[in-house]
Formats: structure tokens, C-alpha cells, sequence
């Protein structure tokens, strides 16, 4: 073990000593990120770190302000109009916006993007509901190629705010034959949607994993674009030359680094070495322990702006509710062993040793920092005894005292043993090993099954899990409950892993949408949330606080709740650092 340890460690300084003598003066930011993307493309992949990257590369209509937490117009000239029965919303996109090649965006490319994110021929199940539940058509105007109207399929809470998240791209790169002008809204909306052999040929090269991977095809409206994607190394990305939005005077159009490099460091002893000497200027994914301890050096202050805040992310424990039986056992469709599960996990502890402390618990699907949370619901402690009598109840016992609690299911004694799948890192490790204890205690054994980012949300998607440890980024902005709770988020292998639901949680989700109405809509969140609450498809364990390193060669470093958190494009090199070769401390 000691070899091991020293092996490890060896290679860690190996890796930073190759680099060491970076030049400062260079207005180069090196974000660190502990995983890559699972693609960069514009909507087929979902992770969050994809989601980082394409605030630099990529734009969408309006945005939430990371400071006001007000919605904002980004490539519109303002906030869409709405028509009296507030089905109906008018805008109109700015003057001067470039793609690449020099063309302008227009209402055309609008409709284009909206037609591939409600197509199901998009491999975007997971998130194609949140607009196909929300928008009826576009309507170009026939005197102005830069205004449109989005009609809604009905009065929605989301319907002024829907064009957020949707990345523009550019139709006559994606379609120059014009594949989709003979496809019509409804043809897109309907039940019966039909598959031409025209169409699985273009969303065949639409869908293809290099758009996803080669730099050259990664393109978007944002003021960088990639260069570089070494796998599990870095991701590159450029200032583009005569960017369209250089002159603008919005911060999101502030483009000050010349390249970002994030680079991905998996260790968090490799990370903790990067900002030690001075190898990377920003994290918000450095370990809780490392960035305590970095803080208590005086090199590091001297260097770094770090802090810890809050945010709307939670990590999980997934129950699959709706096992296929055969290669996945029933051991959670009983609501009572859900519940025993939520008993058994030591999650204060967890917050105490892993997290020391840096951390919060929350009761349901909403943070705690939202008005919408439901305070009502109590957080489920930590009771052995109390599982040990769920898990009896719900007929789960140990028959031949092997201390395995096992059960006799179509004929056939099932003992309690499942695959607890969570991505691979040493944290998520501890953390599944903590978990692993505190069930043996009740008779129940996990066998942690670690995998990679790419298998793990495919196993998700195809319901191909026992438990999974999972989480989700969150936002100031209203969530959608459907993507992760609709039972039809379920049938099309979208977000609702577990298998959640029934015909009263659906209909509280759409009482929430469905309405302007601020009271009709809080109140059917807080129901939904006390359905999940007592249903149990997760077990919620905690919001991690995010953590912040910047290093002090910049100026604007800004810090916030909301993600990312940190605004890559606005840190502004310090003339100071841009008129000197300054070489980084070694530490001591």
C-alpha cells in the first residue's frame, strides 16, 4: 500500500514538474475540470460539463444573469412580447450576428434549431420533453427575416422563458439542402410521426459522434471556438478573430483571455499540486479537504481568491423502482425497502468526514435556496432499527442466518445484494464504502460497481442499474419537473432513471407548468416534492458547496451561487502579469 501511495504521488509530481515553468504573462486561463464532457454536441449530449464549456463557445436566445438571476435578452433585442392569451410570443433577433462564415443569424436558423430539438429522430431524449411539452410551432415574418413568433401548446410556466437553454445552430451549415424545410411543427409533434428514408439519412450524420468530438465541427455563436480535444488530457478552446460580439457592451460578450484550456485532473492530490504551483488559474472542482488545507498556506492566499458558497447542485441515491426482473431484481419497488434505504445512509456523516462539513442536506427535488422548497418534510436520520423493522415488513429477512437478508420472489430466494453503480473517482469510492458499512448492518450488501462517465448515463438511460449514485446541476431558474419526474421521462429513456411516477405526480407536474398563476403553481410544487418525498425513488444526500480558486493575475473574479459560478471569459490579465515572464513559486 505504501508503494502504491508513493507511486501515485511520484507520478503526480512527475506530471506537474513537466509544466512547471509556465509563463504567467500569457493571457492563457487553465480551468480545471475533473471528468470530460460527454460530447460537445449541440443537443445530444447533457453533462454539465458540457454545459461549462458552451458558455464560451455557444449562445442562445435570452439567458439567466448569473447576478440578477433575472432573465436577460442575449441575442434578441428584449424580452418576447406576449399576446393577450399568453400562448403567443414575439421576438426580434439583433442586427450583426455572425455566424463563421459571415452570415447573419436569422429567424430561419431559430426555427431550424427548434425543429432539431423537438425531432425524435435527435438523440436527445433526455431533455427533448422540457420544449416539446412547451412549444406548438414558429412563425417566421414574412416582411422581416430577423423577427418570429413562438406559438405554445398551451399557457405554461415556462413559455417566456423556454428559448434559455436552446443553443442556436446554423442551418445552412447543418442543412444546406434544406432536409427539414418539408418538415412541418405538427409532422415533428405528432404521435405518428413518420420516419422517411430522406430523414434517418440526414439525423444518421446529424446524430454521429464527431460532431460531438472533432474540434473543427464544434461550432457555435459564442466568442470562442475549440481547437484542441486531447481525451482525458484537455479541451482547448480560442478567441475567435473579428468576433461579432467584441464591441457589445454585456459582460456575457467580454471575450478578455485569448484561450481557455480545460484541463481535466481526476486526482485531487494532482489538483491540489496544479494550484500549488500555480498550474491552473481556476477550479470550482478541487476536493473540499485539499482546498482547506491550500488555504491555510500563505503562498496560496498570497496567489489565490478562494472561498466556498452554496449552490443548486444535489447528489443522490437512485432506486430503480421499475426493474426489468430478469437482469435487475425487484429489490426496491416496495416502498417501504425505498424508505429503509433513505434510513440506512449515514448522510451527515458523509457531509462530516467527507466534506468536513462543507455541505447541506435538503429533504426533496428543490434546493433550499428556493422559495419553492418545501420545509415542511422532515430529513430522514440515521436509524438502523428502523430499516431492520421496514425491511422485515416488506418481507425481507434473513432465513438462513448467513446475516444476508434474502426473500423468495416467483418461486425463487433472492438474496439482498445489489450493484451500487456510481462514476469512479476516490471520493465517490469513500463514499460508496461508507454507504456499503451502514447496510451490512441491516443485512444488506452493496457491491460497489465504479465505471466511467459514458457507460454510467447509458446504464441510467436504459434503466440498466440496481442503485446508482448520481446528481444534478442546478439552477436559480425554474426546473422543469419533467424531465426528471414525468412518467413519460421514463418511457423514452429520458431523466427519470428510477422509474418514478404515476397518474397523480403527472398531474401535479403539469398543474405547475400549466399555469401564470404564482400560488396555483408553488402549491403543486410543494405537493410534487411531498409525493417524491414520501415515494422515495431517491434518496437525497446532500448539496456540496461549490469550491472556488482564482488565481490573482486577474481581475473580475467574481464568485456566484449560480452556475458555473465563474465567468472564464470576463477575467481581465492584469497589466502587471501581460508586461512580465514571471515564473510560479515552487511552494515553499
Amino acid at each position: 500500500m505504501i508503494k502504491k501511495i508513493f507511486l501515485t504521488l511520484f507520478a503526480s509530481t512527475i506530471l506537474i514538474s513537466c509544466v512547471k515553468e509556465r509563463d504567467l504573462s500569457q493571457n492563457t486561463v487553465i480551468a480545471h475540470i475533473t471528468i470530460q464532457p460527454d460530447g460537445l454536441h449541440p443537443f445530444n449530449d447533457n453533462s454539465t460539463i458540457r454545459s461549462y464549456i458552451f458558455n464560451y463557445t455557444q449562445k442562445t436566445l435570452i439567458k439567466l444573469d448569473i447576478e440578477s438571476l433575472e432573465y436577460i435578452p442575449s441575442l434578441v433585442k428584449n424580452m418576447p412580447a406576449a399576446s393577450a392569451d399568453n400562448l403567443s410570443f414575439e421576438y426580434e433577433i439583433k442586427q450583426g450576428v455572425l455566424w463563421d462564415d459571415g452570415t447573419e443569424l436569422n429567424a430561419e436558423d431559430v426555427a431550424f434549431s427548434v425543429k432539431l430539438m423537438l425531432c425524435p429522430l435527435t438523440n436527445n431524449a433526455q431533455i427533448r420533453s422540457n420544449y416539446s411539452t412547451v412549444i406548438k410551432s414558429i412563425e417566421l415574418d414574412p416582411s422581416n427575416p430577423m423577427k418570429f413568433t413562438m406559438h405554445a401548446q398551451n399557457v405554461h410556466w415556462d413559455n417566456k422563458f423556454i428559448f434559455s437553454e436552446l443553443y442556436m445552430v446554423q442551418k445552412s451549415l447543418w442543412d444546406p439542402n434544406g432536409i427539414l424545410d418539408n418538415v412541418t411543427f405538427s409532422d415533428l409533434l405528432s404521435e405518428n410521426f413518420k420516419e422517411t428514408e430522406i430523414l434517418s439519412d440526414f439525423f444518421n450524420s446529424y446524430n454521429n459522434a464527431d460532431n460531438s468530438y472533432k474540434p473543427n465541427l464544434l461550432v457555435g455563436l459564442g466568442a470562442y471556438q475549440v481547437t484542441q480535444w486531447e481525451a482525458s488530457q484537455y479541451i482547448t478552446i480560442e478567441k475567435k478573430e473579428n468576433w461579432w460580439g467584441a464591441e457589445g457592451v454585456s459582460v456575457y460578450n467580454k471575450a478578455y483571455p485569448d484561450k481557455i484550456i480545460f484541463k481535466i485532473i481526476t486526482e485531487d492530490a494532482s489538483s491540489y499540486l496544479a494550484l500549488k504551483n500555480q498550474e491552473i488559474d481556476v477550479t470550482t472542482r478541487i476536493g473540499t479537504v485539499k482546498l482547506m488545507k491550500l488555504q491555510e498556506r500563505e503562498y496560496f492566499n498570497n496567489n489565490y481568491d478562494s472561498d466556498f458558497l452554496d449552490q443548486y447542485s444535489f447528489s443522490y441515491m437512485g432506486l430503480n423502482m421499475k426493474p426489468d426482473g430478469i437482469k435487475q431484481k425487484p429489490f426496491f419497488v416496495d416502498q417501504k425497502v425505498r424508505r429503509a434505504m433513505a434510513y440506512l445512509i449515514p448522510v451527515d456523516e458523509i457531509i462530516e468526514v467527507m466534506m468536513h462539513g462543507k455541505g447541506s442536506r435538503q429533504a426533496s427535488l428543490i434546493s433550499p435556496l428556493k422559495s419553492t422548497y418545501n420545509d415542511t418534510l422532515k430529513l430522514i436520520p440515521l436509524d438502523i432499527e428502523k430499516a431492520k423493522e421496514l425491511l422485515t415488513q416488506a418481507g425481507w429477512v434473513d432465513t438462513d442466518e448467513d446475516n444476508i437478508r434474502d426473500k423468495m420472489i416467483n418461486g425463487v430466494k433472492i438474496p439482498f445484494s445489489f450493484k451500487l453503480s456510481y462514476m469512479s473517482s476516490p471520493i465517490s469510492k469513500e463514499i460508496v464504502l461508507m454507504i456499503k458499512e451502514s447496510l451490512y448492518k441491516a443485512g444488506i450488501v452493496a457491491e460497489p460497481t465504479p465505471m466511467d462517465f459514458t457507460l454510467f448515463y447509458k446504464n441510467a438511460m436504459d434503466h440498466n442499474f440496481d442503485g446508482m449514485m448520481g446528481g444534478w446541476g442546478g439552477s436559480a431558474s425554474y426546473s422543469n419537473p419533467m424531465q426528471l419526474w414525468h412518467t413519460s421521462s421514463w418511457v423514452t429513456k429520458g431523466s427519470n432513471f428510477c422509474g418514478f411516477g404515476d397518474a397523480e405526480s403527472d398531474a401535479l407536474i403539469e398543474a405547475a407548468n400549466l399555469t401564470l398563476d404564482p400560488e396555483v403553481h408553488n402549491n403543486a410544487i410543494l405537493k410534487l416534492q411531498a409525493k417524491v418525498y414520501e415515494d422515495q425513488p431517491y434518496v437525497f444526500l446532500y448539496a456540496t458547496k461549490r469550491k472556488f480558486a482564482i488565481h490573482k493575475r486577474f481581475n473580475n473574479r467574481g464568485m456566484y451561487n449560480e452556475r458555473p459560478g465563474v465567468m472564464l471569459q470576463n477575467l481581465h490579465l492584469k497589466p502587471e502579469f501581460s508586461s512580465k515572464n514571471l515564473a510560479p513559486t515552487n511552494g515553499q
